[in-house]
């Protein structure tokens, strides 16, 4: 097989390299978890190893702001004007145009800038999605819901 990184991946290594080392690993150990990947990565010869952060201070700091990330898209919108929602909407969303920041879900969809790149990125998600799925028959309906909205959108 050949491999290639998703669109969004940005590894200082090959992705051909990454799976092979994977592959190695679940021959040598008969699984590929996160602990085995980090385990092999520690040491400087694996190849996976520039996959890593392995200064324990600028880890600990990225950790954290990936916990922060996570919190912060953990929050949704239960109610609205006393209203419950009966879905889940993020409370606050992710926004890349000036300065990468996030902004609360009612502010961005008033802004006509931040709710197109809000849209812009659902519709990459939802390709991504499809490209992944679409082999499945069990989502057929879905995947020709998806391309009869992406008709109309272009139409």
């Amino acid at each position: 097989m050949i491999y290639q990184w998703r669109a969004d991946s940005r590894f200082s290594i090959g992705a051909n390299i990454a799976a092979e080392r994977l592959t190695k690993i679940r021959k040598r150990i008969g699984e590929i978890t996160p602990r085995a990947v980090v385990d092999d990565a520690a040491n400087p010869k694996s190849p996976l190893h520039p996959c890593f952060e392995w200064d324990d201070d600028k880890a600990a700091d990225e950790h954290r702001l990936s916990q922060a990330r996570k919190l912060i898209g953990s929050i949704v919108v239960a109610e609205m004007n006393d209203e419950p929602l009966g879905r889940e909407v993020r409370a606050f969303v992710h926004i890349t145009a000036d300065s990468p920041r996030y902004e609360p879900i009612e502010v961005a969809m008033r802004d006509e800038n931040m709710r197109d790149e809000i849209i812009n990125r659902a519709w990459r998600e939802i390709k991504i999605w499809r490209q992944r799925y679409s082999a499945y028959q069990e989502f057929v309906e879905i995947v020709d819901a998806i391309d009869g909205e992406r008709r109309k959108g272009s139409a």
